[in-house]
C-alpha cells in the first residue's frame, strides 16, 4: 500500500473512531462508573493505535495499587500508550486544551491541564496530584518538562514528585520508545514543541508499522527521599531500560538545555 492511501484510509478510519469516542462519552459516560470509564478508554486508546498501525508493546508487570507514574516524553502517542495500558489520570500541556475535539476527548478522559513556565501553576496541579494520589488514583507526569526524539532522557524536574513524597505513594519510573518497521527508532513519530502536529501525524499516518514499547521498572519507595533524589532515581532508570532496550548509540547526543522551567523547585 503506498503511503498516500495508507494515509487516506486512516484518517478516514480516525475520523470514525473520534466520532465514536465523542458518543461514548456523551451517552455512557454518565451512567458508568469511574472503572468501567477507564475500561472503555483503555480500550478506545487500544483501538486508536491500532488504526494508526502502532503495535503496544509492555516490558514488565504494571503493579497494582495508586502509583506516581514518571515518564519520558516523545509524542502525542504517549497519551494513547499509556491509557491503553494504566487507568490513570495524565498531566498535558494547557495548549493541548484547545485542540479541536481531541482536547475535548483529553478532559473528559482524566486529562489535567498545566501552563508550562509558572511556578504558580505547578504548585496548583501540586495540589491536584495529591488529592487525586490520596484518593488512590494514579497520575501520570513527564518530569523532562518538554518533549524528546528518545535518543535521550532529560535530567527530570523535581517538583511534581512532592505530592508522592507528602502521600506517601511509590514512584513507577516508565521508559517509553518507538521503533519503525525497520526497528530503528522511529524519530519521525516525536512531537517537539515547536513543530507543528501535523507533521507528526504525517509521520504517523505514513509509517507501515510503529512499536511502542513500554518498559517499566522496579517501584520507588519514597521513605526518607526527597523529591530531588526521587526525580534523579527515577530519570537513571528510564535512561537505563531504555539502554538495555536500545543499545548505547541511542543516546550519542546529549542535550542538556531545558526548554521549559516550569518543573523548576522552588
Amino acid at each position: 500500500m503506498s503511503a498516500v492511501l495508507r494515509r487516506f484510509t486512516r484518517l478516514c478510519r480516525l475520523a470514525i473512531h473520534f466520532a465514536l469516542g465523542v458518543a461514548q462519552i456523551k451517552l455512557l459516560y454518565w451512567f458508568i462508573d469511574r472503572e468501567a470509564r477507564m475500561a472503555v478508554r483503555a480500550r478506545w486508546c487500544s483501538q486508536m493505535l491500532c488504526l494508526l498501525g502502532v503495535e503496544l508493546r509492555v516490558s514488565g508487570t504494571p503493579p497494582s495499587g495508586c502509583h506516581l507514574i514518571a515518564a519520558n516524553h516523545i509524542s502525542w502517542l504517549d497519551a494513547l500508550a499509556i491509557g491503553a495500558l494504566f487507568p490513570c489520570w495524565l498531566i498535558s500541556k494547557t495548549e493541548v486544551r484547545a485542540w479541536p475535539v481531541i482536547g475535548w476527548l483529553a478532559a473528559k478522559n482524566e486529562t489535567l491541564f498545566l501552563r508550562r513556565g509558572s511556578r504558580r501553576a505547578a504548585y496548583r496541579m501540586n495540589a491536584e496530584i495529591r488529592a487525586r494520589l490520596s484518593s488512590q488514583q494514579s497520575v501520570v507526569i513527564f518530569p523532562e518538562g518538554t518533549t524528546t526524539d528518545g535518543s535521550q532522557v532529560l535530567p527530570f524536574y523535581p517538583a511534581l514528585f512532592q505530592p508522592a513524597v507528602d502521600e506517601a505513594r511509590p514512584i513507577l519510573p516508565l521508559a517509553i520508545c518507538y521503533r519503525d518497521d525497520a526497528a530503528k527508532r522511529a524519530t519521525a513519530v516525536a512531537y517537539i514543541d515547536n513543530d507543528p502536529l501535523w507533521k507528526s501525524l504525517r509521520a504517523v499516518l505514513d509509517a507501515p508499522r510503529i512499536e511502542a514499547h513500554l518498559l517499566l521498572a522496579d517501584v520507588l519507595d519514597p521513605a526518607g527521599r526527597t523529591r530531588r533524589e526521587l526525580a534523579a532515581l527515577a530519570q537513571s532508570a528510564i535512561a537505563q531500560l531504555q539502554l538495555q532496550q536500545a543499545g548505547p548509540e541511542a543516546f550519542h547526543e546529549q542535550r542538556t538545555e531545558r526548554v521549559s522551567p516550569l518543573l523548576s523547585s522552588a
